[in-house]
């Protein structure tokens, strides 16, 4: 056994141990604090067998006691390595951060399960990520979806939330359904379901069967991403769950989709015809634009989040379809290009997002409020967490200097090499989603702007604002942490250019042109020119000039007098009305007295127009169907037996027809 297998398996069992220990120690704050321990060591031992495969390109493989003759193994490749590496570097700021949070809100019983469900999400992702066969991947797959369900419900069992509950777990199942489907299609020709026996066998199959499998997994996989119109569940889960879990959920849970997406179309299949990719990039722009147009409405901070995850797994698919249009029209080079923007807004989106999510929770901790238009005025007194959650607002709006431009700007680039290709199509389709990738962008600036202005600037709405107080030096070193690999991603891009580049070439056969990747070479030297700028006007404006702000001829300004979020937002809004269509509803008593009314009530849902026109109709089927078959239950034990004998009948007629 090699020094990096060991390490490995010190992930996997100390990960596995801190399970158990969480509840064994029952209310003893030694045994907490030892289970504690063990994540946070287990997390950075895989954080450095992950750097090592990474950076170097050397496996990793452990063979596992085979489960009923399912062969179990999990292997650290290039791709599994850069997914791994996320996910340790996301979660071990998030260990860090819910040591106060989970102390703060959680008796002890509550306490001792979040932790455990915590190491198993961590565990199971990573099982997800390394696995090297159908039947590990698909326990991990499972696994993770399970443990997320239980940590929701620990916030509660609400009949709301065990109904968003219900809808999580329906649809995941669903997909779940879907990706069982395409690894069974390779049985016939691989005789198992090892990667690497489905890899060979991948060369061997039908067009028809290579496109049944990537339908199924673009079905399966983009459920669990949340691209559009799989998302439903997507803002009803991610919200509702405790703040470190969301964070989770959003930076990393979603990305293990996207890596299986990767493994599956780029790895296993090799790419395909060009349909596959105009697929992926229409559901990457519907996506991305959507999700930012639903975003920049919510004025809950976590369902707004939740929202832009979507529209930010929309830019990732937009980068893998532009992955797979080169790639059928025999351009690897420009292939590589848009496959690395994808993979690495996909490890810059989990620590800006997990940032953010973090930060929502440390506002709820210290103000006990999540609705825009109830904050307000906590840069001065939050003032830590405030500059955190500006790097990230930064970082998720792609600004340059922040990590998020890195991608977004390789996917521009990208785009613009579509007229390289000889198809016509392909060379107006790719120019043209240069303008949709700048609409998404700018309307992600405004959505966070608003966020950013109206909770941490102008003046406290309400008394819980005004008393809001600073979190934790734990929590506040978690966002600082996350905040730094935000700045430090966007000043040096290059420390992740090189081994995403050498993934990219493994899996399409080509490395991104070299001169697209020389524009990053200025990061550093930009960023130490507006240090410097910025420096020097700071103490050139030493003097200060405090005078009171014109309050249009009132006597003093009140907090009422400030825009809301939802004031900001309206000229958005009514820009795009057409996507939102508000269901609205004026009650007015009397009815017969309309001019001298004794109450006015009016009530405005806003609900996505994917909901109103497909699943709405969609449920209202199903009712329909339940309500129909709800006859057939009369309660009569001799009606079920009439109904087994006719069953019994109906097979035998079918057997006998077969012969």
């Amino acid at each position: 056994m090699t020094v990096w297998q060991a390490t490995f398996w010190t992930f996997l069992a100390l990960l596995g141990v801190a399970v158990p220990l969480t509840q064994l120690g029952g209310k003893s704050k030694t045994v907490r604090a030892l289970s504690t321990f063990l994540l946070l060591l287990g997390t950075l031992a895989g954080l450095s067998v992950a750097s090592r495969c990474l950076w170097q390109g050397i496996p990793v493989n452990i063979e596992l006691p085979s489960v009923a003759s399912f062969p179990v193994s999990l292997t650290i490749d290039r791709l599994s390595a850069l997914f791994f590496f996320l996910i340790c570097s996301v979660s071990l700021p998030v260990v860090i951060f819910s040591t106060s949070y989970i102390a703060h809100h959680y008796e002890a019983g509550r306490a001792r399960w979040m932790w455990a469900l915590l190491s198993l999400f961590v565990l199971s992702m990573a099982v997800v990520v390394t696995s090297s066969t159908g039947f590990a991947f698909l326990v991990g797959w499972e696994l993770m979806t399970l443990v997320s369900s239980g940590l929701i419900l620990i916030e509660g069992d609400a009949k709301d939330r065990i109904d968003n509950v219900f809808i999580y777990l329906l649809m995941m199942h669903g997909g779940a359904a879907a990706v069982v489907a395409s690894f069974f299609l390779y049985w016939p020709s691989a005789h198992g379901l090892e990667f690497t026996s489905i890899r060979s066998a991948s060369a061997n199959l039908s067009a028809g069967v290579r496109t049944a499998i990537f339908l199924l997994t673009f079905v399966g996989f983009g459920t669990k991403a949340g691209i559009i119109p799989f998302h439903l569940w997507l803002p009803r889960a991610h919200p509702i769950a405790p703040s470190p879990v969301s964070a989770l959920m959003s930076g990393v849970m979603l990305k293990t989709a996207v890596y299986a997406f990767v493994r599956f179309g780029f790895d296993f299949l090799g790419g395909g015809p060009s349909w596959w990719g105009y697929l992926v990039l229409t559901a990457g722009a519907v996506s991305g634009l959507l999700g930012i147009l639903f975003a920049l409405q919510e004025n809950d901070l976590k369902r707004m989040l939740a929202y832009s995850s979507i529209e930010n797994v929309g830019i990732i698919y937009l980068g893998l379809g532009t992955a797979l249009l080169f790639l059928a029209h025999g351009s690897p080079k420009w292939a590589a290009l848009a496959l690395v923007a994808a993979l690495l807004h996909s490890l810059n989106h989990a620590f800006f997002k997990s940032l953010l999510f973090l930060g929502a929770g440390a506002i709820s901790d210290g103000s006990h409020r999540l609705s825009q238009d109830e904050l307000g005025g906590l840069q001065k007194r939050m003032p830590m967490t405030g500059v955190a959650i500006l790097i990230g607002c930064c970082s998720i709006a792609g600004l340059p200097l922040f990590n998020g431009f890195v991608g977004e700007w390789l996917l521009f680039r990208s785009f613009l090499a579509g007229p390289n290709l000889a198809s016509a199509q392909a060379q107006v389709v790719l120019p043209l989603l240069v303008g949709v990738l700048a609409l998404i962008g700018g309307l992600s600036l405004a959505c966070f702007v608003k966020a950013y202005g109206v909770v941490f600037l102008g003046r406290p709405r309400t008394e819980q604002a005004e008393n809001a107080r600073e979190v934790s030096w734990s929590m506040r070193g978690a966002l600082i942490a996350l905040a730094a690999i935000c700045l430090g991603v966007g000043l040096f891009p290059a420390v992740l250019l090189a081994p995403v580049s050498h993934l990219a070439n493994r899996l399409v056969g080509g490395f991104p042109p070299t001169e697209e990747m020389q524009f990053f070479a200025v990061m550093p030297w930009m960023g130490a020119v507006i240090l410097v700028i910025g420096s020097l006007t700071l103490l050139a404006s030493h003097r200060k000039r405090v005078t009171a702000t014109w309050g249009c001829g009132l006597p003093s300004l009140t907090s009422r007098m400030q825009y809301t979020a939802t004031t900001f937002s309206k000229p958005l809004r009514m820009v795009f009305a057409r996507v939102y269509k508000a269901d609205r509803k004026i009650e007015i008593l009397p009815e017969d007295q309309p001019y001298s009314p004794e109450s006015v009530s009016y009530r405005s849902v806003r609900t996505t127009s994917f909901e109103r026109a497909f699943y709405r109709p969609a449920v209202e089927r199903v009712v329909g169907l339940a309500h129909w078959l709800r006859l057939m239950q009369t309660g009569n034990i001799q009606v079920y037996l009439l109904y087994i004998f006719l069953t019994l009948v109906a097979l035998l007629v079918f057997l006998r027809f077969q012969r």
